[in-house]
C-alpha cells in the first residue's frame, strides 16, 4: 500500500473532468458546424469528407461517453476508500491508466479537431 494524499485525486479528477467536458462542449460544436456546412454545400466531394468527419466526431462521442463512465467508477472507488489513511496501490494504477486513457483522447481530438478545421476551410474557399 501507498501513502497517498486523496485530496490531490480529487482536485486532478475534478481538472480532467472540466477537460473532458470542454472536449464534449466541442464535439458537440463541430457537429453543429458541420451540419451547417453540409447545408449550404452540395458538392460530392466535399459530402464524402463532411461524411468521414461525422463518423469520426461520433466515434469521439463515443470514446467520451466511455472515458466519463470510467471517470465515475474510478471516482466510486476513490469514494469507497477515501476513509482509509492508505489508499491501495490499485487505486493509482487505475488512475494511471485514466489519465493515459484521458491524455491519448486529448491528443486524438485536437488532431481530430485541427484536420476538421483544416479541410473545412480548404473547402469553403472554393
Amino acid at each position: 500500500m501507498t501513502l497517498i494524499n486523496s485530496e490531490q485525486f480529487w482536485q486532478e479528477l475534478h481538472s480532467c473532468k472540466i477537460k473532458l467536458e470542454h472536449f464534449k462542449q466541442e464535439n458537440v460544436l463541430l457537429k453543429y458546424r458541420l451540419s451547417e456546412m453540409v447545408d449550404n454545400n452540395e458538392d460530392h466531394k466535399f459530402l464524402q469528407i463532411a461524411e468521414y468527419f461525422q463518423n469520426e466526431l461520433l466515434i469521439a462521442d463515443d470514446k467520451l461517453k466511455k472515458l466519463f463512465n470510467k471517470f465515475d467508477e474510478f471516482s466510486a472507488w476513490l469514494r469507497k476508500s477515501e476513509n482509509k489513511k492508505e489508499l491501495p496501490g490499485e487505486i493509482i494504477t487505475e488512475y494511471n491508466k485514466l489519465m493515459k486513457d484521458i491524455f491519448q483522447f486529448e491528443n486524438k481530438f485536437m488532431n481530430l479537431s485541427k484536420e476538421f478545421n483544416e479541410k473545412m476551410f480548404e473547402n469553403t474557399r472554393h
